[in-house]
């Protein structure tokens, strides 16, 4: 009977136990959002007109208002950072200039790239070796008219960055910031085109990013043709085939092919008339 009996507990337990362990319990419990990430990150700005009369410095020392940019015309790939980031500044930074260097359009020529550092305490100290650095490592001509490395107040950073609703906070334990990595696409006149979240970025998605900004003013006919046939799609953070746009082109080549067949054909048969009558 004892044996029975404690066999019988057992079981009991162990059935217990079975139902009532979670195998996805450590996992979701692992993957909440801590407490520090829950207001950190980009939102969806796109289509939003900023007021960019802010002053920053520039790596020089100068002061300069963002909106001077603008007045050159071109778009802008924004990125907000800090220079003394030990880690996912430098991996972010490096990325777009792997981007950067893959597309074959120049720095300064047809685009500008601008990174803002959203640390008061940097100055033009760190800023210039830093723009040093990376002009160095894209190796064109030219380049340093559309490469802007800016600091500035604490004033100057919170005007931008809360018009971009780009969250961030200080770490004090870690002494460092909490952020998250991406990019702005600006138009000439101020306008937030498309946002990239990541590190990476494909030359395609920049091109692209660019064409619109700029409203077709840059690229040549194949570059606007082949934006055509694509649409950013902000799940996959990419562009890709408008597959509405493809069918639309394929109707135009179509009738194209029909007409020109119909035209063939009809003067075939005007000139087959023409030497019957004579």
């Amino acid at each position: 009977m004892n044996i029975r009996f404690s066999f019988f507990l057992c079981l009991l337990f162990g059935t217990g136990v079975l139902y009532a362990y979670d195998p996805h319990s450590n996992l979701t419990r692992d993957n909440k959002l801590p407490k520090e990430l829950e207001n950190i990150g980009f939102s969806d700005v796109t289509g939003k007109s900023l007021n960019l009369d802010i002053p920053f410095r520039d790596e020089s020392g100068k002061t300069i208002k963002f909106s001077d940019f603008l007045a050159k015309g071109k778009p802008i790939l924004l990125s907000p950072v800090y220079f003394k980031c030990p880690t996912l500044c430098n991996f972010h930074l490096n990325g777009v200039f792997q981007g950067l260097k893959a597309l074959d359009w120049t720095l300064g020529k047809e685009y500008q790239y601008i990174a803002v550092s959203i640390d008061p305490k940097e100055n033009e100290s760190v800023a210039f070796p830093k723009k040093g650095a990376y002009l160095k490592e894209y190796g064109r001509e030219g380049a340093e008219s559309g490469l802007h490395l800016l600091t500035g107040t604490q004033e100057s950073i919170d005007a931008l960055t809360k018009q971009l609703d780009f969250r961030y906070a200080w770490d004090a334990e870690a002494k460092q910031y909490i952020h998250a990595s991406g990019v702005y696409v600006l138009t000439p006149e101020g306008k937030v085109s498309r946002i990239f979240q990541g590190i990476q970025l494909e030359p395609r998605d920049l091109k692209f990013a660019f064409l619109e900004a700029s409203s077709g003013k840059i690229g040549s006919f194949v570059d606007k043709f082949a934006l055509f046939c694509f649409q950013f799609d902000p799940r996959k953070n990419k562009y890709t085939i408008y597959a509405y746009r493809m069918m639309q082109f394929g109707g135009a080549v179509t009738l194209l092919l029909l007409g020109a067949f119909l035209y063939i054909n009809w003067r075939k048969i005007t000139n087959n008339n023409r030497q019957g009558v004579t």
